[in-house]
């Protein structure tokens, strides 16, 4: 059984190109550098004084950097490479990092955050374009699945390291941290990396029509992936309220302490290093994508029923996060694999742009509309909705799995 286990896991890690670990890789240390969001509110409240609504319309602008800069990333990696574009936002990430530090009135801050998320989500399209282009395609999931164990592990990473930080030398240094990590996976990502833009053998790379081209394949015009877009909206929706009302059910109904909330938010983390790349390589060699995918949204939704349980007890809800980490191991990484063969050289940054930026719109509307679901509703009514939510998700896919493997013979 050991052997089996071992094995397994063995096969789940085989067979990725070196660049999608140096990618990987990369993207870890820009994570665990990325320590200033978390304790943003923290900082804008207690060190630059600002009040709650303030603060609230700064971490608006913080979101609204994110959509355009996952636009702007995209569209430059369709023209300019994934390469550049990767290697020039971690520059200017670390660049904007340092200015927070100089800025005091309110639009001074809402100036910069809006920077600075757009310098920083830039990055997000053109790095999976650059996994998608060095990724074999019997391995192509399972490279999007390897990114994203990189990034949750710097997410777990990160904030620790943060919080260590904000306390010993206080909160000016997080942004020097994050500007050095920045730096410095900028310069482990030159030297690693080769830009293969201009050499890379693509039908695209020497089209004297290419922005004719472009124009002619807009993802705007797929209606598949339109509709694909609107269920990854509707599940990020859902999924995000982990991060945004859970917490404060542990605090209020549950009355866990921030210990104890901690924990719960870290057990999805190691959930994902441990079993996702496992789980995926066994999905992806027994069933279609979008069985998959389906699989994955109905279990977010399965998720938030726990917490319906008359019985307030910590245990439900390591349960409910289990499940919903699950869902999200089932769903995530195969909808970036299915984004990545839907598009083509040509577009693929346009494609993954779009992608990011529906979490983006996510991200934005998430935290607002839960809580005031919340009032209206109380904690139990937000979850039904979000469990309609994951059950439509799980239908939307199933549906358009249909439509595309009739119309295009696809799975």
């Amino acid at each position: 059984m050991l052997q089996r286990t071992l094995q397994l896991y063995k096969d789940a890690y085989s067979g990725l190109s070196r660049e999608v670990w140096i990618l990987s890789s990369i993207s870890l240390v820009n994570r665990a550098g990325s320590m200033v969001f978390p304790f943003m509110t923290i900082y804008l409240t207690q060190s630059m004084n600002f009040t709650l609504k303030e603060t609230g319309v700064i971490m608006s602008f913080f979101g609204l950097g994110s959509i355009a800069g996952t636009y702007i990333g995209g569209w430059l990696t369709d023209r300019i490479g994934d390469y550049k574009v990767q290697f020039w936002s971690l520059i200017a990430t670390a660049i904007v990092a340092l200015f927070i530090l100089k800025m005091q009135t309110f639009w001074e801050m809402a100036f910069i955050a809006f920077l600075f998320s757009t310098a920083a989500d830039a990055f997000r399209p053109a790095s999976k374009v650059a996994v998608a282009n060095y990724s074999k395609p019997e391995n192509l999931t399972r490279s999007f699945a390897l990114l994203r164990l990189a990034l949750n592990l710097g997410f777990a990473i990160g904030p620790a390291m943060g919080g260590i930080m904000a306390a010993w030398k206080g909160y000016d240094w997080l942004f020097f941290v994050d500007a050095f990590t920045c730096l410095t996976a900028a310069i482990i990502f030159r030297i690693t990396m080769k830009d293969e833009y201009k050499t890379r053998k693509t039908a695209i790379a020497n089209d004297s029509n290419k922005q004719q081209l472009i124009a002619t394949q807009s993802p705007y015009k797929d209606r598949y992936f339109m509709f694909f877009l609107l269920i990854i909206g509707l599940l990020a929706f859902a999924f995000l309220q982990f991060f945004y009302t859970l917490p404060v059910y542990y605090k209020q109904e549950l009355a866990l302490n921030e210990s104890q909330i901690g924990m719960l938010m870290g057990l999805n983390g190691v959930i994902i290093v441990l079993f996702e790349m496992p789980l995926v390589y066994l999905a992806e060699k027994n069933y279609k994508s979008f069985s998959i995918m389906a699989f994955g949204a109905f279990l977010v939704g399965i998720g938030f029923l726990p917490f319906l349980f008359p019985l307030k007890w910590v245990g439900i809800a390591a349960i409910g996060i289990i499940i919903l980490t699950l869902g999200e191991i089932f769903y995530m990484p195969f909808a970036s694999a299915w984004v990545a063969t839907r598009s083509t050289d040509a577009n693929r940054g346009q494609y993954m742009a779009l992608y990011s930026i529906s979490w983006s719109i996510a991200s934005v509307v998430a935290p607002a509309a839960g809580f005031q679901m919340i009032e209206s509703l109380n904690f139990n009514g937000l979850w039904v909705v979000l469990f309609s939510l994951g059950i439509l998700g799980c239908f939307a896919f199933w549906y358009l799995g249909k439509q595309v493997s009739t119309v295009e013979g696809t799975h």
